[in-house]
């Protein structure tokens, strides 16, 4: 389902993360996120070509499809650098695939992201890195068009990551709700859940008073 004109949501089922696909600058298909393993199929559905994949972290959800994607479509995948190791070597624990009773497959990510990159320098996607959820959590940003896909930051349901999974860290998350506060934002295409289509920065606003 195209979501805005550009990004094509491939919606989370069951315990699968929401994927984007996200028609750039310079004609780049990005796939924020891959979902897990059995979200395969359904991307391959959806999209004719990927250029990049981008986790927004590291947990299973969100990144258990990197192997069969990057495979099939010989894309690039793209992690902030705090989070990419844990892709890198399959680690069962810190991307949480072990609490899916899943098995994570090691990965090589190809390019680390830090706060303030654009998504291969060019894509008008910017990293806006947002710890808390986990260590290296990231939401990207286009700021022409005012939309922000904000992983497991922040969800449509008013609420935000959890904080209870390793790197996870509510002071930290705290301040990050405050950094994309900041933002000038209409759209939030969140990780998980609905998306919000208009007046993101209120809403991003009400969240952050109601978290404290």
């Amino acid at each position: 389902m195209q979501i805005v004109p550009g990004i094509t949501l491939v919606e989370g089922a069951g315990s699968n993360s929401n994927c984007y696909l996200v028609e750039c600058a310079g004609g780049i298909n990005v796939l924020v996120d891959t979902g897990m393993e059995d979200n395969f199929l359904r991307i391959k559905e959806h999209a004719k070509r990927v250029d990049v994949i981008v986790n927004t972290h590291c947990h299973y959800d969100h990144v258990g499809g990197n192997l069969l994607v990057k495979k099939e479509f010989g894309a690039k995948l793209l992690a902030h650098e705090a989070d990419a190791p844990y892709i890198s070597s399959g680690d069962g624990e810190q991307t949480c695939a072990s609490l899916f009773g899943k098995v994570l497959s090691a990965v090589e990510v190809d390019g680390f992201l830090k706060d303030g990159d654009e998504v291969l320098g060019a894509t008008g996607l910017e990293v806006i890195h947002t710890p808390g959820h986990t260590r290296g959590g990231i939401c990207l940003y286009e700021r022409k068009r005012r939309i922000l896909f904000s992983g497991d930051t922040l969800f449509a349901q008013g609420g935000v990551g959890r904080t209870d999974l390793p790197g996870g860290d509510f002071g930290a998350l705290v301040v990050s709700i405050k950094k994309i506060s900041l933002l000038d934002v209409d759209v939030i295409l969140p990780g998980h859940g609905e998306c919000v289509l208009s007046g993101g920065s209120e809403y991003i606003r009400d969240v952050l008073n109601s978290i404290g």
